[in-house]
């Protein structure tokens, strides 16, 4: 498939509704294209990436503030004295 974006934009949209998106996505899509080229979106700081990753540990349950009980993976066997 060529790369559409060094086509232009409208041959960008064009490209883009043929892969299955409707005009209004095509077109969102080409424009935000357009403005993250001409740089109008700040890059992320390194706190900032990193808080974003903390976020996402989060969300998908892979980082939370309960303490871990070591012995949760053990079966209980009480001593008889």
């Amino acid at each position: 498939m060529p790369d559409f974006w060094a086509l232009g934009p409208t041959a960008a949209a064009v490209g883009l509704r043929a892969l299955g998106f409707n005009p209004r996505e095509a077109e969102r899509l080409v424009t935000l294209k357009l403005r993250y080229l001409r740089g109008e979106f700040p890059k992320p700081t390194l706190e900032e990436k990193r808080l974003r990753f903390a976020r996402w540990l989060v969300h998908h349950g892979r980082l939370t503030d309960a303490i871990p009980d070591p012995f949760a993976d053990r079966e209980y066997h009480p001593r008889v004295a």
